[in-house]
């Protein structure tokens, strides 16, 4: 195995700043849009069939 010095470890650049709480919130958002896909369509699908609970 090759040594490396201190000035060739300073210059290694690698990983991903992708981390659990990153993906975590992606998936939150995901989530939220879909809940709030199925309450639109689910209104519009009460409306054009005239189903909707009166107000009184």
């Amino acid at each position: 195995m090759k040594k490396i010095n201190n000035n060739d470890l300073s210059n290694i650049v690698g990983g991903t700043t992708l981390t659990a709480t990153v993906i975590n919130a992606i998936v939150n958002v995901i989530k939220v849009l879909k809940d709030a896909g199925y309450s639109l369509g689910s209104g519009i699908r009460r409306i054009s069939e005239n189903n909707i609970c009166p107000l009184e």
